[in-house]
């Protein structure tokens, strides 16, 4: 009989979340543990004991719901809890937090009910290390990924005029959406076009706000990634905070041009394929400043580099983006991410 593994998530509404582990719940390691994801309630005062073997927890920490997760660890003694911390990261409390001295007692906290705190990305990790908010020997470095096998498959697509932008995800604060726009205005559309694709609580403002951009598409939720970002020569990741950002990952095994504030770990992601010299100049574009400014200035390079590629040719078959063989490198992060749940879970049956 494989060990049962239940994932508890509290927010059927975190997309990046939900995919990731969806995709290891069919991945390879079905074969050696039987996964479950439930939802759950951390403001309940009747807290479940699961027939698990392991609980691995992926909900958003808060001083509302310590109790709930004081319960939980009451309720599931005996039990591996394991805690990936999907939420939070510097540039979070950057962006969000008034009063950090009192968020980070939150997390040390709420971390210290856990058998293991799991980090989405290097930088995420480092940040905890440096807020002391557990032990090092509670910590572990999983990163982050998805199956992108669909993301691989995509055919470079040719430079055409205007150059076609895509940006996608949950419309809130942290995505940046609302800079992007701003930066549209001042823009050329007959040099430029902005695809924004995906829903949230800030989707009727904006496209209230920016419904006279010509050259602006809100295209709605995506059920196809692949398919819309086929159509894109480059992606933009304006994020205030983004503890991994699997947009990205998808985006770079895509073979898109990449322009994006770079924090947290979207960062590394870039480094990766940086490290390995595998990018040309202009292909992954950070942003000196998350400022609307300085993301008009990244898009210009981005349709100067175009149009010296395309030159006068309006047949041409030249493209913007990454080789093929960055491409494999950013897939490979799935299986060797499976690898090392694997070998995570092992150690706590």
């Amino acid at each position: 009989m494989r060990p049962q593994v239940i994932h508890l998530v509290d927010d059927s509404k975190l997309g990046g979340v939900k995919l990731a582990l969806e995709s290891q719940s069919e991945s390879s390691l079905k074969q050696t543990f039987d996964f479950k994801i439930c939802i759950l309630n951390l403001h309940s005062w009747f807290p479940r004991r699961y027939s698990a073997d392991i609980i691995c927890l992926h909900a958003a920490a808060s001083w509302r719901k310590l109790p709930g997760l004081c319960l939980l660890r009451l309720a599931n003694i005996g039990t591996p809890l394991l805690y990936q911390e999907h939420h939070y990261s510097e540039y979070f409390v950057k962006h969000r937090v008034a009063k950090s001295w009192r968020f980070l007692l939150m997390l040390r906290l709420c971390y210290r009910l856990m058998t293991r705190v799991l980090s989405v990305s290097d930088a995420q990790a480092n940040w905890m290390k440096r807020e002391r908010l557990t032990s090092q020997d509670k910590l572990i470095v999983m990163g982050q990924a998805k199956d992108v096998t669909p993301f691989l498959m995509l055919s470079a697509k040719p430079i055409g005029r205007p150059v076609v932008l895509g940006a996608y995800g949950r419309f809130d604060s942290q995505k940046g959406f609302d800079l992007l726009l701003e930066a549209m205005t001042q823009l050329s559309p007959e040099k430029v076009e902005l695809r924004l694709a995906g829903g949230g609580e800030e989707l009727e403002e904006l496209e209230t706000k920016w419904a006279n951009l010509p050259h602006v598409r809100f295209v709605g939720e995506v059920h196809d990634v692949p398919q819309f970002l086929s159509g894109c020569d480059a992606v933009v990741i304006p994020s205030r905070w983004e503890p991994f950002g699997l947009t990205c990952q998808e985006s770079l095994t895509a073979g898109k041009t990449i322009i994006t504030s770079g924090v947290d770990g979207l960062n590394e992601q870039l480094e990766e394929i940086e490290s390995l010299g595998l990018n040309r100049t202009g292909d992954l574009i950070r942003l000196a400043e998350l400022t609307p400014e300085k993301i008009v200035e990244a898009i210009d390079k981005l349709i100067d580099r175009a149009e010296a590629l395309l030159g006068d040719n309006k047949e041409s078959n030249a493209s913007l983006g990454l080789s093929r063989q960055a491409r494999q490198i950013v897939a490979a992060r799935w299986p060797v991410l499976l690898e090392k749940w694997r070998e995570v879970l092992s150690k706590h049956l």
